[in-house]
């Protein structure tokens, strides 16, 4: 009886044994780098949440920084083979970055290459389905971007240069000098940008780029004549530096579309027929809310450029100051808070003081139009022409002359904050929101904040296919939650200093950034208009979320960035 007891209890075990054993996975791959640098990889294996409905919980770029602790790390002397062996059968996605410093943390100061398992060339950290099987080929190559050189640089009609900490491009000239120049200084930057931003943030998909948005760029762009010169001098300057003009992901050279999909990057949100929700927000007071300021009643614009957040710190690294000043008679000298590649702006300042930024709009139902000019061309080419005379009515002629197909300017669905040095004006400041079918300009007192001498945006119309009786709406569409929450919390704010009658400076206009950020604000901008100083604040490149209002600033005079 003893016998076959301990006969039974083995069976049983050698079952229960096997069963476990089958129930294990396996994942393994290898590790790839074309790189110079030479560290241990740091290879961390994320096991991802799913929901009761058994819906799996992609990674994010906080699980990335530190929110959430691998599942397994393993730690390989170079890169090449790895293997995570004795896993449940779930869902996991896997990352690697050569610990150059070997502190056991990824590092973006210097950036240290990186890189994750994707699905697809070019896609986001991939789902890894081990419920039914093992998997093996899971390679992926680590990446570094370049960084801007530090030394100064300079051509026939272009310098790179360092100004109080920051990346100063300067171009000079005709467009084709210009845009030369533009591709000769910063060519390896704007092709790190538009693979790292562009490619893996934005499209998360080499697939989809060139299945969607190539065939968008060829046949519903209207290019003007200019830009497209400007833009294959840039090609040209690229390949004359004698930079690789490899994309890596796309297994070629960097093309003339690939440029204009930086340029008209926005576009994409009129690739579909509907938009994705965005978290950019903007400001502008002046008289009576400035008058006890140094502004002495002076306009103060200021803008959190918000949502252009990749995990490997491009927008941040790459950030760059462009101060253009044509040889075009018609043409003033413009200031551009942007990245490599930008031939247009949609953060921009004009000699005279006009200020034009751009937020993300809602935009109406409707189909994909043709005869699109990039909004980042537009609004360069009003900074160029109009001046601290100009008015709503001037603002909105001019962007008239480039209606879509549908009708609209903007048409990805957009929200331009316009402004001048405050000089006795109705409207030194107002709005316009539009899309493809059409628009509307908001002038201060429309709208709350109900004052003479403020206006503030964030992502949503609040005039054109807006009606206040539905502010949760907007042409019948939900407002996004963050939309709604940054406009409240701003116009609040901004309503209580008016009633408690405080000056408002450039204290208080950092102030207001900071409490509309919520970590994934890249860069921020505020404008003195009326003494022409320009504030800047970046996001550093800490492994952490993207908090710029609160870091350091940067105050420049608008002529001493144009300084040769």
């Amino acid at each position: 009886m003893k016998a076959r007891f301990c006969f039974i209890f083995l069976t049983i075990l050698g079952l229960t044994c096997s069963i476990t054993s089958d129930q294990q996975r396996s994942l393994s791959g290898t590790i790839l780098y074309e790189g110079t640098n030479q560290g241990p990889v740091n290879v961390q294996l994320f096991l991802l949440d799913e929901s009761s409905e058994g819906r799996v919980r992609s990674l994010s770029k906080r699980d990335i920084y530190g929110a959430r602790n691998p599942y397994k790390v393993l730690i390989l002397d170079n890169p090449g083979s790895y293997c995570f062996s004795h896993l449940p059968p779930r869902n996991y996605s896997v990352l690697a970055f050569m610990d150059l410093d070997k502190d056991g943390r990824l590092d973006f100061q210097p950036s240290e290459p990186f890189g994750w398992y994707p699905a697809q060339p070019g896609g986001r950290y991939a789902r890894i389905d081990l419920r039914e099987s093992d998997q093996t080929n899971i390679d992926f190559f680590l990446r570094t971007p370049t960084s801007f050189p530090r030394e100064d640089r300079q051509i026939e009609h272009g310098a790179l240069r360092w100004i109080r900490g920051l990346p100063v491009l300067q171009l000079w000239g005709k467009a084709e000098e210009r845009g030369y120049a533009h591709g000769y200084l910063v060519g390896k930057q704007i092709i790190d940008f538009f693979e790292f931003y562009i490619l893996e943030d934005s499209w998360g998909s080499v697939k989809r780029y060139e299945e969607i948005f190539i065939p968008f760029l060829k046949d519903r762009l209207n290019c003007p004549k200019k830009f497209l010169r400007e833009s294959e001098a840039a090609i040209q300057g690229m390949k004359d530096s004698g930079i690789d003009m490899r994309v890596h992901s796309l297994g070629r050279e960097f093309k003339l579309h690939d440029l204009l999909a930086i340029n008209a990057y926005i576009e994409r949100r009129a690739a579909f027929p509907v938009s994705t929700p965005s978290s950019c927000t903007q400001f502008a007071f002046w008289r009576s809310l400035t008058q006890g300021s140094q502004q002495k009643g002076g306009l103060i614009a200021a803008r959190n450029m918000d949502g252009e957040c990749d995990v490997r710190k491009v927008t941040a690294s790459h950030f760059l100051l462009f101060a253009v000043d044509p040889a075009e008679p018609e043409c003033k000298r413009w200031f551009s808070a942007m990245w490599p590649g930008f031939v247009g702006t949609i953060s921009g300042i004009n000699e005279d003081g006009l200020y034009s930024m751009e937020n993300a709009g809602g935009t109406g139902p409707g189909p994909v139009v043709g005869n699109i000019v990039p909004c980042s061309w537009v609004q360069r080419y009003i900074l160029e022409r109009e001046g601290r005379d100009t008015s709503p009515e001037k603002i909105l002629n001019r962007m008239e002359q480039f209606k879509c197909e549908g009708g609209g300017v903007t048409a990805p669905g957009s929200i331009i904050l316009w402004a001048v040095p405050f000089h006795n004006q109705d409207a030194p400041a107002f709005v316009y929101e539009g899309d493809r079918s059409g628009g509307a300009v908001r002038i201060p007192t429309q709208v709350r904040p109900i004052h003479p001498h403020n206006i503030m945006a964030s992502n949503h119309h609040k005039v054109y296919g807006y009606n206040p009786d539905q502010p949760e709406l907007s042409f019948g569409k939900s407002v996004s939650f963050s939309s709604h929450w940054r406009y409240e919390t701003g116009m609040n704010q901004l309503e209580a200093w008016c009633r408690t009658g405080k000056a408002i400076g450039l204290a208080e206009a950092k102030r207001l950034l900071q409490i509309v950020s919520h970590g994934t604000t890249e860069y921020s901008v505020i404008f003195a208009a009326n003494q022409m100083h320009i504030l800047v604040a970046v996001d550093d490149l800490k492994t952490d979320m993207w908090d710029a209002p609160y870091l350091t600033w940067k105050e420049y005079k608008f002529e001493e960035l144009f300084a040769r």
